[in-house]
Formats: structure tokens, C-alpha cells, sequence
């Protein structure tokens, strides 16, 4: 809870938990529940490790070992994949959507970040790299696979892969970078189409929400947290005192 104090920075625990709330709750329309992929927030690093390992040629299995993330998981079925990435004591979120097949575009990779401290370009080549090595991970299967991009879209994937940098509101310190990417996730669910378009992008800019909005997500987080300690507190509880009542019957005979 300390780094939910002011002027403290959120910990890889205090933004998984948050991200995990956001995938179970309200925000999250049931009909699009499954469209949907968030990656924790130590994917984006394992990402890098492969590509490293791949550069240099060390592991030809790197991006096989990547896989185990998100085993059983075809990201290109999703409309909508986050990934939060930490680097230089800094968040920032890139999120890639698949468009409609009858859209006829490739994947976009968007990036938002609220302080422009992270390299867009560098984010983009390795996202880029990543659905590059997934696209052709999938082509090599024995049967076709179903992906709702459109198939002359999909025969030159790597071809068609967009890169937009969103200019999103900024932050107005240097410790609110957690709580942006959480309030951009956050925004972006209620507000994004099913599936997107580049038109769409326009709603989502300097005038999308105020910056204060997203500082106070740190009072939220706080009292959605500790609502789950007494919940957690109430239930190791309720366990504990079932767990007795055999005991008490044999008394009371």
C-alpha cells in the first residue's frame, strides 16, 4: 500500500492487480469479454529478452519459450491486446488492435504515453517483431487458421502492420505514469469501438480526459484494495470457523 501514497510511484504488484480488476469487472461489456488480452506487466521485458536472445543468436527457441505467456491464446482472434511497459522508472502502454476482416487493414500498434519519455519507435520494431514471429508461427500449421483479418490482408501481414503514436493527455508530475496506463486501459475499454478503425483514433487525443481524472484513480485503487484485503480477511475467517464446528458438535453431544 506504501507506493499508493502520495507522491509514490505504483509497483508492478499495485498495476497487475488493477489490470487483473479491469478484465473481471463492469467495464468489460459480456458480449466482448473474450476480444480482449492483457499481458502483465512483465511480458513487455520477456519480450525484449527474446529479441536479445534472437540478435545474438544465442537461442533459437526464444520466442518458443515467449509463447508459454499466452499459451492457447491466437492474439490475432483478440480486437484488442495491452501491453503496459515499464523501462527507466517510467509506465507507458502500447496496445495493438486487429481490425475487421471486412476493414481490409492490417494490425495497429498504438502507443500512449503521458510523459514522452519512451522511444515510440523502438516499441513499434519490437511489437512489430513479435507479431511478425506469431504470424509465422500460425502459418505453420497444419490447418488453416481463423483470424478475422482479411485474407489478402493477412497473406502480407508483416507488410500491413500500422504504427500510431497517440498524443495523449500528460501527466502533470513525474510519479502519475502508473496510474495514466491504467486510466488510459481503463478509458480506452469504455469508450473504443468493437473493432477499430484509424478514423477512430481521433477520440483519443490532448482533449481526451483531464489529467487530474487519472491521479485520483489513486485513491480509487486504494479503497478497491483494501476492500479486497477484508473480503480476503472475512473468507480466511469464515474458513477458519466452519473448519472448527465439527469440533463444536462433539461437544455439544
Amino acid at each position: 500500500m506504501e507506493c499508493l501514497a502520495p507522491f509514490s510511484y505504483l509497483s508492478s504488484a499495485i498495476m497487475n492487480f488493477y489490470i487483473q480488476y479491469l478484465q473481471r469487472s463492469e467495464f468489460l461489456r459480456t458480449e466482448h469479454k473474450n476480444d480482449y488480452h492483457f499481458f502483465n506487466t512483465f511480458f513487455y521485458s520477456k519480450l525484449e529478452e527474446a529479441l536479445d536472445s534472437k540478435c545474438k543468436q544465442e537461442d533459437g527457441n526464444s520466442f518458443a519459450k515467449l509463447r508459454r505467456w499466452f499459451k492457447g491464446v491466437n492474439i490475432f482472434e483478440k480486437a484488442y491486446i495491452f501491453l503496459p511497459i515499464h523501462a527507466c522508472q517510467h509506465w507507458s502502454l502500447a496496445i495493438i488492435s486487429i481490425p475487421a476482416r471486412e476493414y481490409e487493414a492490417g494490425p495497429i500498434i498504438l502507443h500512449l504515453d503521458s510523459l514522452g519519455l519512451h522511444t515510440s519507435r523502438t516499441i513499434f520494431e519490437n511489437i512489430r517483431s513479435y507479431l511478425k514471429a506469431e504470424w509465422e508461427h500460425l502459418n505453420q500449421a497444419d490447418v488453416p487458421v481463423q483470424v478475422p483479418i482479411a485474407e489478402k490482408i493477412w497473406k502480407e501481414l508483416p507488410r500491413n502492420i500500422q504504427e500510431k503514436k497517440i498524443q495523449v493527455p500528460q501527466q502533470e508530475n513525474e510519479y502519475d505514469c502508473g496510474l495514466f496506463v491504467l486510466f488510459f486501459m481503463e478509458r480506452f475499454i469504455e469508450e473504443a469501438p468493437p473493432r477499430l478503425r484509424k478514423t477512430d483514433l481521433d477520440r483519443f487525443g490532448r482533449k481526451w480526459f483531464q489529467p487530474a481524472e487519472a491521479s485520483h484513480l489513486r485513491d480509487s485503487i486504494r479503497i478497491l484494495l483494501e476492500k479486497h484485503f477484508k473480503e480476503a480477511e472475512k473468507s480466511i475467517q469464515d474458513t477458519m470457523d466452519n473448519s472448527s464446528l465439527p469440533v463444536v458438535l462433539e461437544d455439544l453431544e
